[in-house]
Order: C-alpha cells, then structure tokens, then sequence
C-alpha cells in the first residue's frame, strides 16, 4: 500500500518537471508544414496522429469512467473488480491516455523517447498479467475484445515510434542525444 501512496505525488512531479522544459518552436515552410524544430527535434508523421487520438481518447476515456464512475464502467472490465481495483485501473488507465494525447499535442518523437521505450513494457506486463489469470476474463466479452486492442495499440505505438525516430536518426535528422551529467 505505501508504494501506491507514493505513486500518484511521483507521477505530478513528474509532469510539473515535464512542462518545465516546453518543446522548442516548430518552423514552417511556405506551405505551413513543419519542416523542423529547433534542438533536433522529430515531429511525428501526419498519418499517425489520427490513430493516436483514438488511442489516447480511449484509454482517458475509459480510465476517466473507471475512477469517476466506477460502478457502471466496471463492466466494461472483462473481470469481476470492486470499487477500489476499477479506480486503481481507471488512474492507470487515465494517465495512459493523458500521456498517448499529451505526445499527440506536443508533436514530438525525441521527447517521447522514453515513453516510446517503456509502453511496449507496460503493453506486454498487462498482457502477462492477463495470462496467469486467464481462468478471470471473460474472453467472450466485448471488454476483453476492447482490452486487447487498447493493450495492442500500446504496444504498436510504442514500437513503431521507436522506429520512426531510429529511421530519423539514421536519415541524418539531428537528433538531440540526451547528455549524462556526471
């Protein structure tokens, strides 16, 4: 119990230090496209910001129902859940869409980089959780169907924005390492 008392004053520290340092300006061509940032920035591709509206909505969303109302969005878990399990879910599940839809505003692959590293984690965890309690789930259920592809999309985004940005780098777009202080 102390660490999840912990977790929530640590995920606010973690976003005021995040909007310390806003991202630099966009630079605009003729034809108002981005054509780069200053810093080295890596701006995410016109096609994937739809598919990351709809990510980042479903799971604030659903996240949002779970902890605001979580006797009738607990059926939307494909599992038997009492208050307190839906509202922890629904904080979960509510930053992961602040986050998925923070990226999608700020535009930006480089100062993504370790959310792009750490959601496929988080992605395949759910997945290993929702496998030791297969006999739980209701697999039947439109839940799980949702679930699934909530946990999928995660992952996929995780993954291929890494690969948007290590394809950036290698095109010769400067990317801004960050920098050890030791």
């Amino acid at each position: 119990m102390p660490v999840v008392v912990l977790l929530a004053p640590a995920s606010v520290g973690c976003l005021a230090a995040r909007c310390r340092r806003p991202a630099a300006a966009v630079r605009t061509g003729p034809s108002g496209t981005a054509l780069s940032r200053a810093g080295g920035v890596v701006p995410a591709p016109a096609w994937s910001r739809p598919l990351l509206a709809v990510l980042g909505s479903g799971w604030l969303g659903t996240g949002a129902g779970l902890l605001f109302l979580p006797g009738f969005w607990s059926a939307f878990v494909p599992w038997t859940v009492n208050r307190a399990d839906a509202q922890g879910i629904g904080v979960r599940a509510l930053a992961l869409g602040v986050g998925v839809l923070a990226s999608l505003a700020e535009d930006d692959l480089t100062r993504g980089r370790p959310a792009l590293r750490s959601v496929p984690a988080v992605a395949v965890a759910c997945g290993i959780v929702l496998a030791a309690r297969a006999a739980d789930v209701d697999w039947r259920s439109g839940a799980a169907a949702s679930l699934l592809a909530l946990l999928g999309g995660v992952f996929t985004t995780g993954v291929t924005g890494q690969v948007l940005l290590r394809r950036a780098v290698t095109a010769g777009n400067p990317v801004e390492r960050p920098r050890p202080t030791a």
